[in-house]
């Protein structure tokens, strides 16, 4: 059974839900019913999913709000990921990140693995040129940027996610939760992900 390696790029500003709800779920899933227990009472190791967070330098960050994350890693020193997740901001934190050319182009250079974005971070996987010709979606209230500045991407609403095979795009915050659980079912297998939602009670008509 394979483990999935998983790193979650940060930024100054990025809007907390956005990451640490499919971080949650990624820590939650496991390969067997059995295995569940022992999740929640000790340690498992044995998980279809290992997450890690990444920023460009590896410091400190903050979030929207003012939450303090130490990354596990900078983008230096950063492991070959098999997932990378890609969390949004407000539209002034994405417009400096769009500013910051490493953080694009880590992104860029990263298009071997499975690409996930949520909400805002769907800007991100555009600017990077890993949205062309696909189709994608993001928060509500960027819809309409994402459309006028990447006129290249077909942009979708009323969608909690978009799945275009290595790149997927969810919508806003607590969308991310929603398409989580659904690269779980791709990655994994429906059983776990169902799993999955049942440990974290989350509601599975909402995904």
């Amino acid at each position: 059974m394979k483990t999935y390696h998983v790193g979650i790029l940060l930024f100054d500003g990025v809007d907390a839900l956005d990451f640490v709800g499919p971080y949650e779920v990624f820590n939650m899933t496991t390969f067997h019913k059995k295995d569940v227990k022992e999740l929640l009472t000790n340690y498992l190791d044995n998980k279809p999913f290992k997450v890690y967070t990444v920023s460009q330098e590896g410091k400190p960050i903050k979030a929207n709000h003012g939450l303090m994350i130490t990354p596990d890693y900078c983008f230096q020193k950063a492991p070959i990921f098999d997932l990378i997740l890609v969390p949004g901001g407000t539209l002034k934190t994405i417009q400096t990140v769009l500013k910051i050319k490493e953080v694009v182009e880590w992104v860029a250079r990263n298009n071997d693995a499975m690409i996930a974005s949520v909400c805002t971070g769907a800007i991100i996987l555009a600017e990077s040129g890993l949205l062309k010709g696909k189709r994608a979606t993001t928060n509500r209230a960027a819809l309409g940027i994402l459309t006028r500045a990447y006129p290249y991407t077909e942009v979708v609403k009323d969608v909690k996610y978009v799945d275009e095979g290595k790149v997927i795009t969810s919508a806003g915050v607590s969308s991310g939760i929603n398409m989580a659980l659904y690269i779980v079912q791709k990655l994994v297998g429906e059983e776990a992900s169902k799993r999955t939602a049942e440990t974290i009670e989350y509601l599975i008509e909402e995904y």
